[in-house]
C-alpha cells in the first residue's frame, strides 16, 4: 500500500521519497487478472460475439461486441452496412433461415424478396422523390413518401 507521508508522522519522507514512490506506481504496467466469459449467438441482424472480461475482485469490467453480416465475415458497422443494400441483407438472413430449418421465418423472407425486388424500380423512383421533398422542405410530402415506401417494402 502506499504510505506517502509515513507512519502518521513518525519517518516522515521528504518530498523526492513521495514523488519517486508516485513515479514508480505510473512507470510500471497495470496487470489486471481476472477472467473472460465469451457469449455467440445471432438474430435477425445477423450472427454476434460478446466477450466481457471481469476481474477477480468485480471491480473493473470491459465488455465488448461484434457483429457480423451474413456468412461472409464481415463485420456489421455503419460504414459497413452502407456497403450492403437491403435485398443482400434479406437473401442472406434467408439462406440462414433454410439453414436452420426455419421455414415459418423463410417464407415472410421471400415474400419480402420478391416484393423488393418487384418494386425496386418504384421504390428507387420514391427515393429520388424523397429527397426532392426533404431538400425543398415539403415535409408533408415527404411524409406520403416514405409512408408509400415502406408499404412497398413490407
Amino acid at each position: 500500500m502506499l504510505d506517502l507521508f509515513g507512519n502518521f508522522g513518525r519517518n516522515r519522507k521528504s518530498f523526492d521519497e513521495m514523488m519517486n514512490e508516485l513515479n514508480s506506481m505510473f512507470n510500471e504496467p497495470m496487470f489486471v487478472k481476472g477472467r473472460t466469459n465469451v457469449e455467440k449467438g445471432s438474430d435477425e441482424n445477423g450472427e454476434w460475439t460478446k466477450e466481457t472480461f471481469t476481474s477477480n475482485d468485480g471491480s473493473y469490467q470491459i465488455t465488448s461486441i461484434v457483429r457480423v453480416m451474413g456468412g461472409d465475415g464481415k463485420e456489421y458497422s455503419p460504414k459497413s452496412k452502407s456497403s450492403y443494400n437491403e435485398l443482400d441483407i434479406l437473401k442472406s438472413q434467408l439462406e440462414k433461415a433454410v439453414e436452420e430449418q426455419e421455414f415459418e421465418k423463410a417464407v415472410e423472407l421471400r415474400d419480402k424478396i420478391k416484393s423488393l425486388e418487384n418494386n425496386q424500380e418504384k421504390i428507387k423512383d420514391l427515393e429520388s422523390e424523397l429527397k426532392k421533398a426533404i431538400e425543398g422542405q415539403d415535409f408533408e410530402k415527404a411524409i406520403k413518401i416514405r409512408d408509400e415506401i415502406k408499404n412497398l417494402k413490407s
